[in-house]
């Protein structure tokens, strides 16, 4: 009798997306902490005059594609996880 490893792969693979998510939400809190996501202040020195982005923060780029990855990962953890499920309950000819 052969025993099936699609449990562990599934768990992995939850580990895996956890991971993505944390660390790429953590980047984007942190990038938004950071003036807003900017590169640049958002208020000159003297305080008078609003100064647009120039450009991001590239925290906010890696964190949300992270946190993107993430999320699709989770997809593929729920269907990994019910295939896993159906193939374990299924009767077996051996």
């Amino acid at each position: 009798m052969k025993k099936s490893t699609g449990g562990i792969w599934v768990a992995a693979l939850g580990t895996l997306t956890a991971v993505c998510l944390l660390v790429g939400l953590i980047a984007v809190f942190v990038a938004v902490g950071q003036n807003g996501g900017c590169e640049v202040g958002q208020f000159t020195p003297g305080g008078d005059v609003w100064q647009p982005c120039s450009a991001l923060n590239p925290h906010l780029v890696w964190g949300g594609a992270l946190s993107a990855v993430g999320l699709v990962l989770a997809g593929f953890t729920g269907l990994a996880g019910a295939v896993v499920a159906a193939l374990a309950g299924s009767p077996r000819d051996r």
